[in-house]
Formats: C-alpha cells, sequence, structure tokens
C-alpha cells in the first residue's frame, strides 16, 4: 500500500466523520450534535493498517442521495470502508466469536499483518475473501457455509465495536502476537504450521509468523 493511497484513505475517512456526524443529527435527532467525533489519527506510513474510521450501522441503510453528494466520490468512500468494517467483523465473529475479546482481536491482527504484507491483497475484504469461490479458502468461515446460519445478535454486535475500535486504533496491538499471519485451531495439525515461527496460544487457537534467519528450527 503506498503512501498516496494511504493519504486519499485518510482524507476519505475525514469525509465519513463529517458524513457520520450529519446522520447521527439527521437521524437521532439534535441531541445527537452533542455527541464529538474525534478527527482521524496522522497516518504512520510505517503502520499503514489502521484506517482512521468509525463505521456506523444506520449509514447504509439510508438512500445515498439523502446526505451524501453522488458527484464527489464521498458515497463512494463511505461505502467502501463501511465494507472493510464488515468484513473484519465477519472474520472476528466466524473464527473466534467463543474465543472473547481477546481470541477475536488476535484473528483481526492476522488480517492486518497479512494485508502489511500485501500479497493477499489490497482491502481487507479481500484478504478476508481471499479464496472464495474458489478451491481454498484462508479462512473458513468463507466457504464453509457458516455465513448462511442466523448470527447470535449481540455476539455479532460485540464484534462490530470491536471492528470499529481497531480500526480507529483505539485498542493497540496484543502483545505476544506481531507479525501474526497464520492461525489453526488447537485440535488440528495442519501441514504448513513447521514452515513458521509459532508464537502464541489464545484461546483455542494458535498462531504463527515467518520464520526469520533468528528463529529457532520448528
Amino acid at each position: 500500500m503506498t503512501k498516496e493511497r494511504l493519504e486519499r484513505l485518510r482524507a476519505a475517512a475525514a469525509k465519513l466523520l463529517a458524513w457520520a456526524s450529519l446522520a447521527m443529527i439527521v437521524c437521532f435527532g439534535a441531541a445527537a450534535s452533542t455527541i464529538t467525533l474525534k478527527a482521524p489519527p496522522p497516518v504512520d506510513p510505517a503502520n499503514p493498517v489502521r484506517i482512521a474510521l468509525r463505521p456506523l450501522d444506520f449509514i447504509p441503510q439510508l438512500r445515498r442521495t439523502a446526505v451524501i453528494e453522488q458527484n464527489d466520490g464521498t458515497a463512494e468512500a463511505v461505502h467502501g470502508l463501511l465494507s472493510e468494517h464488515r468484513c473484519l467483523a465477519q472474520v472476528m465473529y466466524y473464527e473466534a466469536r467463543g474465543e472473547g475479546e481477546q481470541g477475536e482481536r488476535a484473528v483481526a491482527e492476522v488480517v492486518f499483518d497479512r494485508l502489511a504484507q500485501g500479497s493477499h491483497g489490497d482491502t481487507l475484504c479481500d484478504v478476508v475473501f481471499e479464496g472464495a469461490g474458489k478451491t481454498f479458502c484462508q479462512f473458513t468461515f468463507a466457504c464453509d457455509g457458516s455465513m448462511r446460519k442466523a448470527r447470535e445478535p449481540e455476539a455479532w454486535r460485540a464484534a462490530q465495536v470491536l471492528a470499529a475500535r481497531l480500526m480507529v486504533g483505539e485498542l493497540s496491538q496484543l502483545n505476544g502476537i506481531r507479525g501474526a499471519t497464520n492461525y489453526h485451531a488447537t485440535y488440528v495439525h495442519p501441514y504448513w504450521a513447521q514452515r513458521f515461527e509459532k508464537i502464541a496460544k489464545i484461546g483455542n487457537h494458535i498462531f504463527y509468523k515467518a520464520k526469520t534467519l533468528a528463529s529457532p528450527p520448528g
């Protein structure tokens, strides 16, 4: 992801915050106008995966022509960023909803680290649904029919909130899991595990990162 793209994302996020504030006033009345939305933090090119974004569930339900101008690219940016938020919430919910907040955050870190690698796609959704519709999905839920089942409302809402907090940088990276790009359930033994360095066990998942020259033999 280039610096120019990061700047475009930051500009789009700033627009999103402005439109979100207006949408809150439109949807919830004047009382909502007292809510303060923070300006997006500066983008660090060395850590590009935190998108300054505060997604709101009700925005996709609005008619695009109601509060968002079509001719300046804002609508596309808003709905694109909301899609990113949804994809992150989906992977955390379906892969780790029984693992608590730490387990869901760990799965999210894998998505962020894969995005930073640059070889798994250009967006969070690209990373999450890599391989979907082909021969092999990188994240099991994308291919095993999980999304056809009814979601647990409270767990889904919690995943959405957690995804938003991660994307605005409210939560820092989990200790001991930096660089994780792969994981598997504790009850399986995938063939690829020996090629990576095991770095953490969180809930029922074991997490790995690429081996370095200093890494011990696996």
